[in-house]
């Protein structure tokens, strides 16, 4: 620590101040090379893109429709999608199970299944018990 803190001779600031940085760090030369590629590289890359484009262009067949019919048509999205109205789901959702425990229905006839109201159910099992 001691060392990193000692003042600095005057030779060595004699020194600093006459070569402040170094000067291999940034070659001038190199890095204009390096540009002039990356340009050459972009112009290159545009004129090969424009002979592509000129390629393809006289090759569209001008009978097809440039948007296919079903892109017209609304689509659903797969599954699974989101909600549009998901506070109107859940009531409906709750309204229906409310509706399913405090009511009396038939569920099948043949088989003699029925629904019953969740409290009337439980009285039947303290008085039946299990």
């Amino acid at each position: 620590m001691a060392d990193i803190l000692k003042p600095v001779d005057p030779e060595e600031l004699e020194l600093i101040q006459k070569e402040p940085y170094e000067e291999r760090d940034l070659s001038v030369g190199r890095m204009t090379q390096f540009l002039a590629l990356i340009f050459f590289t972009m112009i290159a890359t545009l004129i090969i893109a424009w002979i592509v484009y000129q390629w393809v262009l006289p090759n569209q067949r001008a009978d097809l429709p440039s948007v296919r019919p079903e892109a017209l048509q609304r689509q659903l999205p797969p599954e699974p999608r989101v909600q549009g109205f998901p506070m109107r789901d859940w009531e409906k959702f709750a309204a229906e199970e409310q509706r399913k425990t405090t009511t009396y229905e038939i569920l099948d006839e043949a088989t003699g299944k029925v629904r019953i109201p969740v409290e009337r159910a439980k009285e039947l099992i303290l008085q039946k018990g299990l």
